[in-house]
This record gives C-alpha cells, sequence and structure tokens, in this order.
C-alpha cells in the first residue's frame, strides 16, 4: 500500500499534467497545426498515465481488472499504463520532429521500432527478462533527451534576446524537468534491488516540469512549436496573377522588393500551368537559402518564403488558402486587384506564422 505523501504527490502530478493537457490543447484548438495535435496527445497519453496510476494506488477495484488469454493474465492497468507511457512517448518525439522537418529523418524508423519494442516488452515480461524492456525503456528515454536538448540549442540560437528567449528558456527547461520523470521512475525505480525512494519521488520532477511547461505555453501558445525556422515573406496572387496582399516577417540577405517576386512567381505560376495544365503541382521552390512553399486554390495561389521548410509552415499555409479564400471569395472574383480589403488579412497572417 502506498503512503499517504506519494498518493498527495501523485495527485498533486496529475492536476499539473491535467493543467498542462487543457493549455496545449487550447493551443492546438486555436493554431491547428500538426506539431500542436501530436504534443495535445502526448500529453493526453501522460495523463492517462497519471489517472491510471492514481487509480492504482487508491482504488482496489480497478487493480483486479484483468483480461485471461489462454494461460496468460494481462492487468488491465499495466496494459493501460504501458500503452499511455509508449504512446506518449512516440507522439512527443515527433511534434519534436515535426517541429523542425517537412520529412521524418531516417533515425525515427529507429525510434518507433525502440519504442515498440518497449511496448511488447512490458506486455510479455517475465521474471528472467525483467531487464530487457528497462533497457529498451532507458534507450527510449535517452533518445527523447537527445532530442530535446538538441532541438533547444538549436532553437536558443536563433531567439531573439530578452523576454522570447527567457520564455524558451523556461519551456525547454520544464521538458528536461519533467522527462527526468521516466528515467527515474520508470526505469532505475524498477531495477532489482533499488530504493524504494527511487519510485516515490519522481511524481516531483513530473509535476514541477509539466506546470512550468503550462504556465509558459499559457503565456505564449506558440511554444509549443518552437523552431529556428523562421517566415521572411507572406504573398498571394489572385487567379489573374495579380498581387493582393504581401507582408514581410524579417528581413534576409538577397531580399528583393515584394511586388517583383510576386510578378516573377506570377510568371512561373503562369509557366506551370502552360506545362502541366495545372499549377496545384507546384509545391515550391529551392533558392539556395530561402524556400519558397506554395499552394494553390481556386482562386488563389499563396506563397510562404522561409528559410527552412517545416510542416507547420505548408500546413499554416494551407491554413491561410482556406481562410483567404473562404472570407474574401467576392473580392477574389472581382477582375481588378483592389489592395485595401485584404488588409484586415494581413493580422491573421501574423497570428499564423509569427
Amino acid at each position: 500500500m502506498a503512503s499517504i505523501e506519494f498518493v498527495v504527490m501523485l495527485f498533486a502530478s496529475t492536476v499539473s499534467s491535467t493543467l498542462a493537457m487543457v493549455v496545449i490543447i487550447r493551443s492546438w484548438w486555436k493554431h491547428r497545426l500538426l506539431p500542436t495535435l501530436l504534443y495535445s496527445i502526448a500529453i493526453a497519453c501522460f495523463t492517462g498515465m497519471m489517472v491510471d496510476l492514481l487509480l492504482d494506488f487508491t482504488y482496489e477495484p480497478f487493480t483486479r481488472w484483468a483480461i485471461d488469454i489462454n494461460s496468460h493474465r494481462i492487468w488491465v492497468s499495466n496494459l493501460l499504463l504501458a500503452f499511455f507511457v509508449v504512446g506518449g512517448f512516440l507522439f512527443w518525439y515527433f511534434a519534436i520532429i515535426y517541429s523542425q522537418y517537412e520529412v521524418l529523418p531516417k533515425r525515427s524508423l529507429v525510434v518507433t521500432f525502440v519504442a515498440g519494442g518497449a511496448l511488447i516488452g512490458e506486455l510479455e515480461s517475465m521474471d528472467w527478462s525483467t531487464l530487457i524492456p528497462l533497457t529498451i525503456e532507458a534507450i527510449a528515454f535517452s533518445i527523447l533527451i537527445y532530442e530535446i536538448i538538441r532541438y533547444a540549442l538549436r532553437v536558443m540560437r536563433q531567439a531573439d534576446l530578452g523576454e522570447e528567449k527567457l520564455q524558451i528558456r523556461v519551456y525547454f527547461i520544464g521538458f528536461l524537468v519533467w522527462i527526468s520523470a521516466g528515467p527515474l521512475g520508470v526505469v532505475l525505480a524498477n531495477i532489482p534491488g533499488a530504493p524504494d525512494v527511487l519510485g516515490e519521488i519522481w511524481p516531483i520532477p513530473y509535476g514541477i516540469g509539466m506546470l512550468l511547461i503550462a504556465i509558459s505555453v499559457a503565456i505564449n501558445p506558440k511554444l509549443l512549436y518552437v523552431s529556428e525556422a523562421k517566415p521572411l515573406d507572406f504573398m498571394a496572387l489572385n487567379k489573374e496573377g495579380n498581387l493582393v496582399i504581401t507582408h514581410r516577417f524579417n528581413e534576409y540577405d538577397d531580399a528583393i522588393d515584394q511586388e517583383l517576386m510576386g510578378s516573377a512567381m506570377s510568371g512561373i505560376v503562369a509557366l506551370i500551368k502552360e506545362m502541366l495544365a495545372s499549377a496545384k503541382d507546384l509545391h515550391g521552390i529551392d533558392h539556395g537559402d530561402v524556400k519558397i512553399l506554395v499552394e494553390t486554390g481556386n482562386l488563389t495561389t499563396v506563397l510562404l518564403v522561409v528559410n527552412r521548410e517545416t510542416a507547420s509552415f505548408r500546413q499554416g499555409l494551407r491554413n491561410a488558402l482556406l481562410e483567404l479564400e473562404a472570407n474574401y471569395r467576392e473580392e477574389l472574383k472581382a477582375d481588378t486587384a483592389m489592395l485595401q480589403p485584404f488588409e484586415p488579412f494581413r493580422e491573421r497572417v501574423k497570428e499564423i506564422f509569427q
């Protein structure tokens, strides 16, 4: 039977995890980007893990629920715990990866294989094989910690000085404090002969880390997908190829006048239409240090100039295209391009990409 102190710490960590889940889901609901969706699913898994553990130590009937398969008995609490831990780990890992890359790096296949091995090891663990899943889990947590530190260092180099850098620092400290609960409670505490105290103190870093993440994301929801990738220019062309809205996020080397760039892109899109009978096959242009992302709709073609292509930018550009065509349909159908009606959309562009 767990001590009262441990149950209290477990309850406090569950509350902290639930708070972080609400804040992160709110961020996803506002921005609807892939990394925020993955973070939402991950935090839901970890919150489910905390509820599972809390029931395991406070509600005795829950500990007796089991599934019998032939002569093998699987306890429901252990089954849920394994899926929550491995699922949360995977979704959190891919949220970090998709914050940085458009296409998954090959090492992500290794991580998926390791996570699958950890899940199978937990479900099929015997007395003689106890250390096997623990070893796999230790490798998995090491990979996640490495990715978090690597991601944090890359982002910190690109962050502006002052309040933004402080927010990012608090956010990543929360990450690292939270993840330390994994090796402590899942790996070290389950090694045969390990001190009991290791299995009782892990809710402390878990709760503190989740609280730091929740506070950081509540103050600035964009922290969920901070990245070294930066938006540089946004442009929208109507079906005649006229520039209807432009916005420059950041100055950059070799930047040219937006109207000149818009005219050039209009010519490229027209050429693609002639060659392929559709401009929708044009998704981007690699121009060395900058990338030009392209999305084509029924009424407009939108372009985003970035220093690095990511899934977040691609999805954000699609969202901008859909919103622009839905909110300004009549203006876009007009024969002449009038820039004034589209000015309010500039603020929405800032919200999506900055």
